[in-house]
């Protein structure tokens, strides 16, 4: 439009005064129709655009609420839990594309689709308001990470633990722990069996909680007493392990189980 009007102003020399006044009145009547047109148009793109926009964030901000409702629910399920085991919660994607019609706050239940808690669930969260009710299925993931004991440095064969050796850390269960190290408190003092790197877990079966000859604690229990005295183990031992040990003082030569490093119970 510019571009002919330009064009059209550039011509206007050679025609006569008469022809230019009608044609310029036409040509600043088409401007200015062209001007409130384009205009009126970006209005109404600029509105329908900004209506979309904002539909499209409160579709995603419901997606996101009804993902953490799911998240929080799963939660509540381990809160009684007493042991010293961590829970992680990892939900699957809402579509963000549904209208639900705006939050249900109030209104809004949860439960899961099957009576036993899995690694792999579904929540079913339902909106029951009168208006636009809704139910939403969501995959949940439970991760289960238990206490284990890991390796902080390179630990030789041979070595006797230490507290500097050794830390705390949650790892995911299924992930070869079920022998794992759970109180680190337990093992200080053992002898490693073999090599061990930095960031390995540590498993029983890598200890040695009693080598031959060392001298042990022999608890002696019953039902009512509990008697200690001193011995010197024959053979190396495992936690639980059945060893046999020498009475330092009667010098007989008895079955104890392994229980922690240097100490067997002989229970009678």
């Amino acid at each position: 439009m510019i571009i002919l009007f330009a064009k059209v102003t550039a011509h206007l020399c050679y025609y006569p005064s008469s022809y230019i006044k009608p044609l310029f009145s036409f040509v600043t009547v088409l401007r200015s129709t062209f001007v409130k047109t384009f205009a009126l148009v970006s209005v109404v793109l600029v509105i329908f655009f900004n209506l979309g926009a904002q539909k499209c964030q409160a579709t995603v901000q419901e997606a996101e609420f009804l993902q953490n409702v799911a998240k929080q629910y799963m939660l509540a399920q381990f809160a009684d839990n007493k042991d010293d085991i961590k829970y992680e919660v990892k939900v699957s994607r809402v579509d963000p594309n549904r209208d639900y019609g705006g939050k249900c706050s109030g209104f809004l239940t949860a439960q899961l689709t099957s009576n036993q808690i899995k690694k792999s669930n579904v929540v079913k969260i339902i909106c029951s308001r009168k208006e636009n009710p809704y139910t939403v299925s969501i995959p949940v993931n439970v991760i289960v990470k238990r206490p284990t004991t890991i390796a902080t440095e390179n630990i030789p064969k041979g070595t006797i633990l230490t507290s500097n050796l050794l830390s705390k850390q949650y790892v995911n269960e299924g992930l070869n722990t079920s022998s794992a190290v759970t109180n680190l408190n337990s093992i200080l003092g053992a002898k490693v069996r073999k090599d061990i790197r930095a960031g390995d877990v540590i498993k029983q079966s890598d200890l040695c909680l009693i080598a031959k000859g060392d001298i042990v604690t022999i608890e002696a229990v019953s039902s009512n007493m509990q008697i200690k005295t001193q011995g010197v183990a024959l053979e190396e031992g495992k936690l639980n392990d059945l060893i046999s040990v020498r009475n330092s003082k009667s010098k007989k030569v008895i079955q104890g189980i392994v229980v922690s490093p240097n100490t067997v119970r002989v229970t009678f």
